[in-house]
């Protein structure tokens, strides 16, 4: 007689199979979950050591200067070309030269028009000579002339003006200008006389002169010519231009 099965072990039986797909799918679930996490783990280090290409360096910004070159003018039919060479070659560029800039050129002329030559002191009369210092109880030419002498500004004028060792016209009527000097007569000459002259007495002033007077300084070479004609001391003051004027 078979032995049938109990219901009791038919549900055990049940609940071991059960037991054994749960544990199949447990197991095959966890190999899904460790595959994907693998699979993911793999793509993340992949990304992060895949070898990537460097970007280039950045170029420091550099400003160009371009040059626009003008359009080359196309040659033209072989008539038209330049006689005596082919198209391509480089014409020489005339420059019109330029003219000449004129530059003024200044000469310094030394007017010497107040210098005396010995044929024009002439019949000249010196200090001490008949007739030249005066006559009565008044030399006021040879007073004039010791002045001169010790006028230590006196000398210096003359070396100035390069008179030293000439003879100098220094009035004529008038006082002469000597070369190129601002004032007449030698400023510092002309000062000397016209204060001894200024402080003679009025006879001596007054008295009548005839031509030519020469003054000398102690060298001996260095002479001044005063006179013209009939004059006297105080026209070297300007004395008769001023009666000429009243009249």
């Amino acid at each position: 007689m078979s032995r049938k099965t109990s219901p009791s072990q038919k549900r055990r039986s049940e609940r071991t199979a059960l037991r054994e797909d749960a544990g199949q799918v447990a197991r095959r679930d966890r190999l899904l979950a460790w595959g994907c996490s693998a699979g993911v783990h793999l793509i993340v280090a992949a990304a992060l050591f895949w070898p990537r290409a460097a970007p280039p360096p950045a170029k420091p910004s550099t400003t160009i200067l371009v040059s626009v070159l003008p359009t080359p003018k196309p040659s033209g039919p072989p008539d038209q070309a330049d006689p005596g060479g082919s198209d391509s070659a480089v014409q020489p560029t005339l420059v019109r030269p330029a003219a000449p800039t004129p530059v003024p050129v200044i000469f310094n002329v030394s007017d010497n028009s107040d210098l005396l030559t010995e044929s024009q002191l002439a019949g000249a009369t010196g200090v001490g000579e008949r007739g030249g210092g005066g006559g009565g109880g008044c030399d006021l030419a040879r007073a004039v002339q010791q002045k001169l002498r010790d006028d230590s500004l006196v000398r210096r004028a003359v070396e100035g003006a390069d008179r030293l060792g000439k003879a100098t016209m220094l009035w004529n009527g008038d006082w002469v200008r000597s070369g190129g000097q601002d004032g007449k007569g030698l400023s510092a000459v002309r000062q000397a006389i016209m204060w001894e002259v200024a402080f003679a007495p009025e006879a001596c002033r007054n008295e009548p002169m005839h031509g030519l007077l020469l003054l000398s300084l102690a060298d001996g070479g260095t002479r001044f010519a005063i006179g013209s004609g009939v004059w006297r001391w105080s026209d070297l003051l300007g004395e008769r231009r001023g009666i000429q004027q009243n009249r």
